[in-house]
């Protein structure tokens, strides 16, 4: 049994950031009642990549949850819903401030047909502040959260990251927050109202940067893949193509280093721990990483690699997504899933990584979790629900 078991989840999110909370819950054991609109559903049905007309997008985050069509523009539609959220735990929505509420199916409203209702949320700017009418979507969320200048090379413009990140993170804020709210419902017999901001999620994962500014009135611009902290620091670039992120933090790394490619003239001059050799460090750090980098020239990543963690620094090879389907480590860990799917075939995707007695929590061995039909579960969550 899972520790969500007995959770029922009435879930209106669509798109990324929604979805990607409700399955991180299923995963917990909730059970997922997808909500859709007839006749076109969540959008990612329509999102490559595509085979056979079936969306690989919309099958990584709804698989293994239910769907119901439900027209809530019709009385007859909101009639039911209503009736569903007596009978359920949790009701999660993504659409714009207010569009609920319009609706008719606000958390005033529901709340009142059910007192412990969780009610949870995520909009691009939350419900009230200067921003709260703005449509907001993963990449402005990033730019406005702080993310995108703080990316890229200095000097450069602003960079958003690949995924999705501001849509993840508020999606696990979500998750976080719902089960949060269950376990005190357990003590209180109380719901409540959950809402999470994407540009907020975005600023509250901007580390010491938050801080630093407070502290100096400088932001920090965009440092690529280095950092002052520590040298060598970067993404570096090995005679075999490849390329291996070194991260060396403090004096007696930076001397085991470059002693290590016979440059003791440097551990002499720039090594220490005081702040006045991380200082020097860190105004001397392209010096110090172009030395670095032309060693690493010289060397496979795997040379590379194992002369760092000789030296006992974190360093580890860029790899893409292909590679790590591939991945022996992940695949030790559990962490890359085999379906076998009607029409999309064989493919990988990507388990959930909370590891509980170091078994993942997610899709299990031998388990083969489907993505629903837009509505397919309406008869069978209408009889076992409503009768």
């Amino acid at each position: 049994m899972k520790p969500l078991t007995g959770c029922k989840i009435l879930d209106l999110t669509w798109v990324y950031s929604g979805p990607y909370a409700t399955s991180l819950l299923l995963d917990l054991g909730a059970e997922v009642i997808k909500v859709e609109g007839p006749r076109f559903g969540d959008h990612t049905r329509t999102f490559p990549p595509f085979k056979n007309g079936d969306s690989g997008y919309f099958y990584a985050i709804n698989r293994g949850k239910q769907s119901i069509a439900l027209n809530l523009k019709s009385d007859e539609g909101k009639a039911l819903f209503r009736q569903l959220v007596q009978k359920v735990d949790v009701v999660t929505e993504n659409f714009v401030p207010g569009g609920m509420d319009r609706m008719g199916l606000g958390y005033e409203e529901l709340k009142k047909i059910n007192p412990r209702l969780i009610y949870g949320s995520i909009h691009g700017f939350g419900t009230w502040g200067p921003y709260a009418d703005w449509p907001g979507v993963d990449p402005v969320a990033q730019a406005m959260g702080g993310l995108m200048k703080q990316s890229g090379f200095a000097g450069g413009p602003p960079l958003k990251t690949g995924p999705a990140v501001a849509d993840a993170l508020a999606g696990i804020y979500l998750a976080l927050g719902i089960v949060a709210a269950y376990l005190e419902r357990l003590t209180t017999g109380a719901g409540k109202r959950i809402e999470i901001s994407m540009m907020d999620a975005v600023f509250s994962v901007l580390e010491e940067s938050v801080v630093r500014a407070s502290m100096t009135g400088n932001a920090l611009p965009g440092r690529g893949n280095t950092d002052p902290l520590g040298a060598p620091w970067d993404a570096f670039h090995t005679k075999d193509d490849k390329w291996v992120m070194v991260c060396s933090l403090g004096g007696d790394k930076f001397a085991k280093i470059y002693n290590a490619i016979d440059r003791p003239d440097l551990v002499e001059e720039y090594g220490g721990d005081g702040e006045e050799a991380i200082e020097k460090r860190a105004n001397h750090l392209a010096e110090l990483n172009g030395i670095f980098a032309e060693f690493a020239e010289t060397k496979t990543a795997d040379e590379l690699i194992e002369l760092i963690h000789g030296c006992h620094v974190p360093c580890g090879e860029a790899k893409d997504v292909a590679e790590l389907l591939e991945d022996p480590h992940l695949l030790a860990r559990g962490m890359v899933v085999d379906i076998d799917h009607p029409r999309l075939g064989h493919i990988k995707t990507y388990n959930n990584p909370i590891m509980f007695n170091r078994q993942s929590i997610g899709v299990q061995p031998g388990e083969n979790p489907q993505a629903p039909e837009i509505g397919e579960s309406n008869e069978t969550v209408l009889r076992e629900l409503l009768g």
